[in-house]
């Protein structure tokens, strides 16, 4: 009897982290505008992607990427709809099977690189609160900014909740911080939202620019809305967006998450 008990105990424990080993695969098409590396490492992503949504992660609509192509270009699109559809799982460990590049004449007299990868990958699936009564919706004024505009925030929720947001910038390089904490911030101290509907910010102004040092025209950023029942302290700012993941999916059944992004134009 004590065997079967301790049998269903750890069956029951180890339910919530759930694993599975898939294959995933992806291609990558470019010109010389991006380098045969860089091209790689969007088949290498595109490869991720794949695999995630073979376990049931979530895929952004046609629509958000078409999106995001028209602003931030095919190449840096894919990259993003890698980023945007991993917050539902995580791969927790990889190996490159298979790897092939190969170029192809076109019409026009350039020449297409091509890069063809396989992965084995542990894709995790992320637990988050499931309590249908703890939800929220997030609203922007806009989803196209220029450099110097401002952003504003309203979140509608159910009932009472702590809310942190990151502003999570995916070109950034990492000595310069990837992550940022944007509420609650010294002018925006309460994190605990009570009324059904609150607009952000309550105290000063939250202005879209890109950095000085990103040679683009336009960029895609994201925001990052962490929502719990309990009041949880998060660093001000995180190295890298690996750094904050590892923060908040480690909270397994505490925290709630979802994100937005919008594109801002020089």
């Amino acid at each position: 009897m004590l065997r079967i008990l301790t049998l269903i105990i750890i069956i029951f424990y180890c339910l919530p982290s759930f694993s599975e080993i898939v294959t995933g695969e992806g291609e990558s098409l470019h010109t010389e505008d991006i380098s045969v590396y860089e091209g790689c490492l969007i088949a290498e992503q595109k490869a991720k992607l794949n695999a995630l949504q073979k376990v049931g992660a979530h895929s952004i609509s046609s629509e958000e990427f078409e999106k995001c192509a028209e602003v931030d270009g095919v190449s840096s699109c894919h990259r993003n709809h890698f980023f945007l559809s991993s917050f539902n799982a995580d791969i927790d460990g990889l190996t490159v099977i298979e790897k092939n590049k190969s170029t192809e004449p076109v019409s026009d007299g350039n020449t297409v690189y091509i890069c063809n990868i396989k992965i084995e990958a542990n894709v995790v699936l992320i637990n988050q609160i499931t309590d249908h009564n703890f939800d929220f919706n997030v609203n922007f004024n806009s989803y196209n900014f220029e450099h110097g505009d401002y952003l504003e925030i309203e979140i509608s929720i159910i009932n009472p909740m702590y809310l942190n947001i990151f502003q999570l910038l995916p070109y950034q390089d990492p000595k310069n911080y990837q992550a940022l904490k944007l509420f609650p911030n010294p002018l925006e101290t309460n994190s605990y939202l009570t009324s059904k509907k609150t607009k952000l910010p309550t105290n000063g102004k939250y202005r879209v620019k890109i950095p000085e040092n990103i040679d683009k025209k336009s960029v895609v950023d994201y925001l990052v809305f962490i929502a719990s029942k309990e009041k949880i302290e998060f660093l001000n700012e995180y190295t890298t967006i690996n750094d904050l993941k590892k923060s908040y999916l480690g909270l397994k059944n505490k925290v709630k998450f979802k994100y937005q992004q919008y594109t801002i134009v020089k």
